[in-house]
């Protein structure tokens, strides 16, 4: 009976959790909508729609006892420090797009400051120099202003999350660990030594990562048409550009280093 019990909290417990996490990702999805100026009723429709969309899958991710596509799922912090980054981004971008139509009584301090980071970051090969340069944001001050904030986040996430993996003790678990429930997209019994394969592709996410803020932007300039810069001065497509420039880099980099934690640790045990 006591065993009947213990499964049944562990389901409701499990329930809870993931039906929390899918709420926190339709009201951050669908935040830009509903919190910059001039967005029509049926952007807002949309936005929540697609809210609704990652927030089910969201939840049947977390709601599953089973491995399924989201990584280190059982190594906590890793995925709430990439739904931190990802919900800061959004709200930093909303509030500067507020900031430039003058929504807000910070708004004046609030572009001074992202005008501040423009400034730090107007050094050769800068992605944020890069911006203005290849797609022409330098006809609109906010895309460069959005560009050096955004790029800021992404690099205090990494900095803050490569000094939580190497400094702290993560995975907590390490007795436990289970590397197939927390990489389910990566098989350890396919191919050479399990460390040096976890090296192998950590070292290839962190240069993807680094490279992929320069890659979009010459193939966002070279787009032969499909992609305009002049979209960007429509507040709502700004934020998710800006988003997604600067979120999966840092999600991939973050990934990296994580399964390069998980490789050393690997290495240490045998040791041993």
């Amino acid at each position: 009976m006591a065993h009947a019990r213990a499964g049944v909290g562990t389901v409701l417990t499990r329930l809870v959790s993931s039906l929390s996490r899918a709420f926190l990702v339709l009201v951050f999805i669908a935040l830009p909508a509903f919190l910059l100026p001039e967005t029509s009723r049926t952007g807002q429709e949309i936005s929540l729609i697609i809210g609704a969309l990652f927030a089910l899958f969201t939840m049947f991710e977390y709601a599953s006892s089973h491995p399924g596509l989201i990584d280190f799922r059982f190594a906590p912090p890793y995925n709430r420090f990439r739904f931190l980054t990802f919900a800061v981004l959004i709200v930093a971008l909303v509030f500067l797009c507020r900031a430039d139509s003058g929504a807000d009584s910070f708004s004046d301090d609030y572009l001074a400051l992202s005008d501040r980071l423009v400034e730090i970051f107007s050094v050769p090969f800068s992605p944020v120099v890069l911006a203005d340069t290849l797609i022409g944001a330098g006809m609109n001050p906010l895309v460069e202003r959005a560009a050096a904030l955004s790029f800021t986040i992404a690099l205090i996430s990494i900095l803050f999350f490569a000094i939580y993996v190497w400094v702290f003790r993560w995975p907590a678990e390490r007795d436990s660990f289970n590397l197939w429930i927390n990489l389910p997209t990566f098989d350890p019994s396919v191919g050479q030594d399990i460390a040096w394969r976890l090296r192998r592709s950590g070292l290839l996410n962190i240069i993807v990562a680094l490279a992929l803020p320069y890659a979009v932007l010459s193939i966002a300039s070279r787009s032969g048409g499909w992609f305009d810069p002049a979209a960007l001065g429509n507040y709502q497509s700004l934020v998710w550009c800006c988003v997604f420039w600067a979120f999966f880099p840092v999600a991939l980099f973050n990934r990296g280093s994580a399964m390069l934690k998980i490789a050393w640790l690997i290495d240490r045990a045998r040791t041993d």
